[in-house]
């Protein structure tokens, strides 16, 4: 069962007229970065680049893609932990 205070996986990243949006499977946003191509904006507001932007929510997703990874290698590890306890019984 999942957490239902979790944005569920995979995520993704969707671009807007002015911003990244990241979503989770169910369309969900989980956050946005908003980017401008105006290098006066960009130099006097700190708001990202495009490719600035699009590289920071890429980012986030594939940390989202290592962590789920990552719980279903603990998992697929803990059930073979499991199995050799069983078979030395």
């Amino acid at each position: 069962m999942t957490d239902p205070n979790r944005f569920v996986p995979p995520w993704r990243v969707v671009e807007l007229e002015d911003a990244y949006r990241i979503e989770d499977a169910n369309g969900l946003a989980i956050g946005h970065l908003f980017f401008t191509e105006d290098p006066d904006q960009i130099a006097h507001t700190g708001r990202l680049s495009k490719d600035e932007a699009r590289l920071a929510a890429a980012r986030v997703v594939e940390i989202s893609d290592f962590e789920l990874a990552l719980k279903q290698l603990r998992a697929e590890h803990g059930a073979v932990q499991s199995a050799a306890r069983q078979a030395k019984r």
